[in-house]
């Protein structure tokens, strides 16, 4: 059995609980999520690790990662850290909605860079390590798909 980390927005999720998804028209990414009795029906979008599921009308980005999937990412993570400069990517799609730094600002670790709104929820981006701003592409307003350069770290 394969451990998986899932995350709602930028909050992880404890233990599923008993939860289990089962599909009733994956082409059309119709499923029900199935406890005991309690029978609830979502839409899932989405591929590979980032999803958003649609429950009773709201829209939750979902992150879902196999324990290798997040060793991995935790390993290159702290590669970056011992590398140089260090591109801030969109890890969902959005609108920026704030941008709370400036080329030439300093960061520590974890400080709150911008905010992106996807499905009516905010999510802060965070520095992934200390550093000096040296780029800022994102622009309040303005809309990013995931994977888009945000700003660089130095």
């Amino acid at each position: 059995m394969t451990d998986y980390e899932v995350r709602v927005g930028d909050e992880p999720v404890g233990e599923a609980g008993g939860w289990r998804l089962d599909w009733d028209d994956r082409a059309r990414g119709v499923a029900r999520l199935l406890n005991g009795e309690q029978s609830l029906r979502i839409l899932v979008e989405g591929s590979g690790t980032d999803w958003v599921v649609t429950l009773r009308g709201r829209r939750i980005p979902v992150t879902v990662r196999s324990w290798r999937e997040r060793v991995m990412a935790e390993a290159e993570s702290s590669a970056q850290t011992h590398a140089g400069p260090v591109e801030v990517k969109a890890t969902l799609p959005g609108l920026i909605v704030a941008v709370g730094v400036a080329v030439g600002d300093e960061v520590e670790e974890g400080a709150a860079l911008l905010t992106i709104e996807a499905m009516k929820m905010q999510n802060e981006v965070r520095a992934p390590r200390s550093g000096r701003v040296v780029e800022v592409a994102a622009i309040a307003g303005q809309t990013v798909a995931t994977g888009a350069a945000l700003l660089r770290l130095e």
